[in-house]
């Protein structure tokens, strides 16, 4: 608290001399004050939350671990509202269009880290959060330093790892079964950063022997903590009269999250009835997509006369149209590379050949069991690095399950995954943001529907303009993920606040949106371990695809996709309702 509060005492005399020396002041004036707040603030935050900072590339609190007690608890509750006071005393009125953005997000970020921490109350039930491995994994393999540094800061920060996982088990009262499965997994799965590639490097290091000693020690220490929290974690699952908390949060939970991590006006109920609007609108698109080419897969059978029927048959034959498990990786790494030849030959973006490489690899083991792809950018504070396109290892199924996972992202449908997750949507996205945001708190305090919404705008956008050539199987697949999409709200609102049963939300997702098996048993699984931000897909596409409706009409003649692009990404990662205002004005 100490620190925390030398920071604001210093914030607030500067705050005091400039508000009080013009009470005319300008907007300069006001934006520098803002600039110096905005420092001064994102250093306390990362001083409060270094787990945090080390995802964001800032270097300053790396080897810092703070123990989850009832006391940081306190401490985090104490800091918003501190950091909130110091943050309304600045004049809204009088700062620039980039900084009022700036201003709302971190009001938002301080009133939801309260929300988190004092209401939805996640470290109670959540078993999952407690997990060092995601911090370790940045620690030793991104490039902020040389790797002597980087294992030195690894030897302090885990120095305290017993004391963090001895207090993460009190906290849990009546977790959820789901969570601790999940946890169970990934601590379990996060043990392989301590294995024998962090055990080459040691021995490669110009560590003194008394440093490469401590480290070990260090590394055994986390290690048996880890393994002593799975083993207490087990025996909860394994004691048959223990009685779990109901994975569901329900409606009022799920209202006001959905407010906090969206940040959109729109109400989870709005969303809820557009999406089963649309649902009607896609089924009959491709009811008519798939007749047009029944013939081409069925030519000696007669059409069924059920549509949904029809349709699910002409995707049966298009999904057999697949990589093996053994050749999907170099698939994907190729489609990297055409996209983003053709973005630049469509002139969709200013594409920029020196931005940070994009790199396909297998997912790390302690992020599996959540999605099956997923982008993992560059830390917004780390110049240097590697933006990741991460694809779970499909060697490692059984057989059946990776059959079913490959007809789902099958020859058409794996483009549209490259699509969202790498170029032009995730990945593209991440460097943009890192690069040309106005604003590093963009980066920082990211909003998931336009990190989201903008990977679901992409796959749309790249089919209407030739990727795919306009051919009936990509379009088809391009309708099973629109599908998809506007599923995420259905089930997440129908599992979260409408309790329905497991058996109808399968039914809803195979017969209603052709979903595979393996996708079926995926979808419901983060359905279960997440909450509203399955809701983010559906949410922040609609609102951007609106956006940029709009942003033509406004523009006329002089309207250029590319332009559009380039404007709405220069905003970084905002909630769209605030670069909506920015640029139709």
């Amino acid at each position: 608290m100490k620190n925390c509060l030398s920071a604001l005492l210093a914030l607030s005399v500067f705050l005091s001399i400039g508000c009080n020396t013009k009470k005319q002041a300008n907007t300069s004036d006001a934006d520098k004050r803002f600039a110096t707040f905005e420092n001064v603030f994102l250093d306390a935050y990362w001083k409060e939350y270094p787990s945090q900072s080390i995802q964001q590339g800032y270097g300053k609190y790396y080897d810092e671990l703070v123990i989850p007690d009832s006391a940081s608890f306190a401490h985090h509750i104490a800091f918003s509202k501190q950091w909130t006071d110091s943050l309304h005393k600045l004049g809204y009125d009088q700062l620039s269009d980039n900084n009022k953005i700036s201003f709302h997000i971190i009001t938002n970020q301080l009133e939801s880290d309260t929300w988190y921490m004092s209401v939805f109350k996640q470290q109670e039930w959540d078993a999952s959060i407690y997990n060092i491995s995601g911090s370790c994994d940045y620690i030793i393999n991104q490039p902020y330093a040389p790797l002597d540094d980087r294992l030195k800061i690894l030897t302090r920060f885990l120095q305290h790892t017993d004391e963090y996982y001895k207090a993460a088990l009190p906290n849990l009262h009546r977790p959820t079964r789901e969570h601790i499965e999940l946890s169970i997994m990934q601590n379990q799965g996060g043990l392989s950063i301590f294995g024998v590639v962090l055990t080459d490097s040691i021995q490669a290091s110009h560590l003194t022997a008394a440093e490469k000693d401590s480290l070990q020690q260090n590394i055994s220490k986390a290690t048996k903590a880890i393994n002593q929290f799975v083993h207490e974690l087990k025996a909860i699952v394994a004691d048959k009269n223990y009685v779990f908390r109901d994975f569901r949060i329900g409606k009022k939970l799920f209202t006001e999250k959905f407010k906090y991590d969206l940040a959109t006006d729109l109400t989870p109920e709005q969303m809820y009835e557009r999406a089963v609007a649309d649902k009607h609108f896609y089924h009959h698109k491709m009811f008519i997509t798939a007749d047009s080419i029944w013939s081409k897969y069925y030519p000696a059978q007669s059409k069924p006369k059920d549509s949904l029927e029809l349709v699910q048959m002409v995707l049966n034959k298009i999904q057999l149209n697949h990589a093996k498990p053994a050749d999907f990786f170099d698939s994907l790494t190729s489609q990297v590379y055409r996209l983003k030849k053709f973005v630049i030959a469509n002139n969709l973006f200013d594409y920029d050949s020196t931005l940070a490489p994009i790199k396909v690899r297998y997912m790390p083991e302690y992020a599996r069991g959540f999605a099956s792809a997923n982008a993992e950018f560059i830390p917004p504070y780390q110049k240097q690095g590697t933006t990741y396109y991460n694809i779970d290892d499909l060697t490692l199924y059984p057989p059946e399950k990776a059959e079913s996972v490959l007809r789902e992202v099958n020859y058409y449908s794996s483009q549209l995954l490259s699509i969202h997750e790498a170029v032009p949507g995730h990945c593209l996205q991440g460097t943009y943001n890192n690069k040309r945001s106005p604003d590093v708190l963009r980066s920082v305090f990211q909003n998931g529907a336009m990190i989201e919404g903008w990977a679901v705008y992409c796959e749309g956008m790249m089919v209407d303009n030739g990727w795919g050539d306009h051919a009936p199987e990509i379009e088809l697949a391009l309708g099973t993920w629109r599908l998809r999409e506007l599923a995420n709200v259905i089930i997440d609102y129908d599992i979260q606040c409408l309790g329905k049963p497991k058996e109808d939300i399968i039914h809803f997702l195979t017969k209603e949106c052709f979903q595979t098996a393996a996708q079926v048993e995926e979808k419901y699984h983060r359905a279960t371990v997440s909450q509203v931000q399955l809701c983010s897909y559906y949410t922040g596409a609609t609102a951007i695809q609106t956006l940029r409706d709009e942003y033509k009409k406004k523009m006329g003649d002089q309207y250029n996709l590319k332009d559009f692009h380039e404007k709405f990404l220069g905003f970084g990662s905002s909630p769209v309702k605030y670069i909506r205002e920015r640029m139709l004005q």
